[in-house]
């Protein structure tokens, strides 16, 4: 596994003395979001494909700095199934992460060869992502900060695939990320979204984006979140950490096609 890098020792120093208040919806699992960082391992025999990845938590930022089910499912499928990023992920394969907190999903699309654009709004978390792809020794990842409000970044431009784990959770949501995709997704591009649907009102969400998604999108289907794989979530001292219980009924695959 990996040394402790320095990147969570200064985190660690920083924390000593100072009390961490966990903003509302900021976790799925306690455990796993008061650690400064975590090691993920996904594995599968049916491809053969193994990958270890050091994800970065900062859990004063509240949502975006914590690791969320809807993106290690994320994460799990496309270990265990890398054709939905294409037939082969190569450095030929341009991925986009959308609100992407932590980035599990998209430094797992790299794990897997693709070269990969993170974004998000919050420049802590893009830190906390570059921090991640360097500690786990991944090339081809950059980050962009990109506020859904403003024009896509020219880094956005291109992507065969786009990723997008657990970001419709309010009314305003669906609109603001239809709007996101369509500037992002071109003729061909492949969506692939996971939704935890936590109350009413997050379903109520979803259901306006996916009737918008139609609108936009000539494929938009259910994809199911079998076949999983092993996974594993451990602090960086060994302790094992809650992972994502399928069995709940909240969890949602989907893919849309432009």
């Amino acid at each position: 596994w990996f040394s402790v890098p320095q990147t969570v020792e200064r985190a660690a120093a920083g924390m000593v003395g100072r009390q961490v208040e966990l903003a509302p919806r900021s976790y799925d699992s306690f455990a796993r979001a008061q650690e400064l960082a975590l090691k993920v391992s996904l594995s599968t025999a049916r491809s053969g494909a193994e990958v270890e990845i050091l994800l970065h938590q900062e859990p004063s930022i509240g949502i975006p700095g914590v690791l969320y089910d809807a993106s290690l499912v994320l994460a799990a499928r496309l270990v265990a199934e890398p054709s939905l990023l294409g037939s082969c992920a190569t450095e030929h394969t341009r991925v986009l992460e959308l609100g992407c907190g932590t980035a599990c999903a998209g430094l797992v699309a790299a794990a897997l060869g693709a070269q990969v654009v993170c974004t998000d709004r919050n420049d802590r978390a893009l830190r906390l992502a570059a921090d991640s792809a360097l500690d786990s020794s991944l090339r081809g990842v950059s980050v962009e900060r990109w506020d859904w409000t403003d024009k896509m970044p020219e880094s956005c431009v291109g992507a065969n695939v786009i990723l997008a784990a657990d970001i419709v959770y309010s009314d305003e949501c669906p609109k603001l990320l239809l709007k996101a995709l369509d500037e992002a997704a071109s003729r061909g591009c492949i969506v692939l979204l996971v939704f935890k649907l936590r109350d009413p009102a997050v379903r109520a969400a979803v259901q306006s984006f996916l009737s918008g998604a139609r609108k936009v999108f000539s494929e938009v289907v259910a994809l199911p979140l079998a076949p999983i794989l092993s996974v594993k979530v451990q602090s960086l001292g060994g302790d094992v950490k809650p992972a994502f219980d399928l069995n709940t009924g909240s969890l949602y695959m989907y893919r849309l096609r432009r």
